[in-house]
C-alpha cells in the first residue's frame, strides 16, 4: 500500500501524538511493530467479533471465528499462547452471554466513513454503531479494557471523537452517545456527546496533521510502553544494562 500524507486516520494521529519516531517507523518506514501477547489477543478477538457480526448466529460461530482468526505471533511459548487463547475464549463466551442480555437496536457493525477535511481525508472504521430514541445514535468502540475504562476516558477519546464527526459529516447521522464496549467486564461506558467539541477536536487534528506533513521530529515520546521501544535508534532502552530504573 502507498503511503498517502494526506490520508488520516485516528492510528495514524494517535501514533504521531505518542511518539513521531513510531509514526515514522510504521506509516512513513512501514516497518511495523512486533506483536505482543496482548496485541495478538486484541487483534484475534476484534477479528472474530467483526466475522460473527456478518453472519454469526450463536455462541457456537463466534467461537469458531475466534478459532479461524487465531493469531500465533508474539507469543514466547506454546504454553503462553493456549493461556492466551483461553482468556480470549472466556472474554467473548461472557461478552456474548451479556450481549443476549442486553439487546440493542444496532444499525452499523464494522461501519466505514471518509469524509473531507481541509487539504486532507479522514477515514476510520467504527465496530458498532446502536440507535437511541429520539433519532439519534451512539458509538461504540469494542476495547479490551486491560487497563479499565472510566467515563473520563470516553470523553478524552480522540478516537471516538473523530469518529462521532465521522458519522456526522459522512452519513448525516446524528450522534448522541460514545462510548468503549469493555470486554473484559463485559460493560459499557459511555457519556452524551457534545457537538459542541468538534471544533477542539478538528484543531488537534490539524495541528497534528501539519506536523505530520512536515515530519516534525522535535519531540520524542515515552519508551516504556513502546512497541518498537528495542528497535527504535532513539529508544535509551539500547543502552541500558539492565539495572537500575528503566530508562525511558
Amino acid at each position: 500500500m502507498i503511503f498517502d500524507p494526506l490520508e488520516l486516520n485516528y492510528s495514524k494521529l494517535r501514533a504521531y501524538l505518542d511518539c513521531p519516531f513510531l509514526y515514522r517507523h510504521i506509516y512513513i518506514e512501514r516497518r511495523f511493530a512486533p506483536p505482543s501477547p496482548f496485541s495478538s489477543l486484541g487483534l484475534s478477538v476484534h477479528r472474530a467479533l467483526a466475522r460473527y457480526h456478518a453472519g454469526g448466529r450463536d455462541l457456537g460461530d463466534l467461537l469458531m471465528h475466534y478459532e479461524d482468526c487465531w493469531l500465533h505471533q508474539g507469543y514466547g511459548s506454546a504454553q503462553e499462547s493456549m493461556e492466551f487463547y483461553n482468556r480470549g475464549a472466556a472474554v467473548l463466551e461472557n461478552w456474548w452471554i451479556y450481549s443476549q442480555s442486553n439487546k440493542a437496536e444496532t444499525i452499523y457493525w464494522e461501519k466505514q466513513f471518509e469524509f473531507p477535511f481541509e487539504k486532507w481525508r479522514v477515514k476510520g472504521t467504527i465496530d458498532r454503531v446502536d440507535r437511541l430514541p429520539g433519532g439519534i445514535v451512539e458509538v461504540i468502540d469494542y476495547k479490551m479494557g486491560f487497563e479499565g475504562k472510566t467515563p473520563e476516558d470516553v470523553a478524552g477519546s480522540l478516537q471516538l471523537s473523530i469518529y462521532a464527526i465521522g458519522l456526522s459529516r459522512a452519513l448525516n447521522l446524528k450522534v448522541g452517545a460514545v462510548g468503549y464496549m469493555v470486554l473484559t467486564g463485559p460493560h459499557k461506558v459511555a457519556i452524551p456527546y457534545d457537538p459542541a467539541t468538534e471544533k477542539a477536536t478538528l484543531d488537534l487534528v490539524r495541528g497534528t496533521a501539519e506536523k505530520m506533513l512536515a515530519l516534525d521530529m522535535s519531540r520524542k515520546g515515552s519508551c516504556r510502553k513502546c512497541p518498537i521501544r528495542e528497535l527504535c535508534p532513539q529508544s535509551p532502552v539500547k543502552k541500558w544494562d539492565g539495572t537500575g530504573p528503566w530508562p525511558g
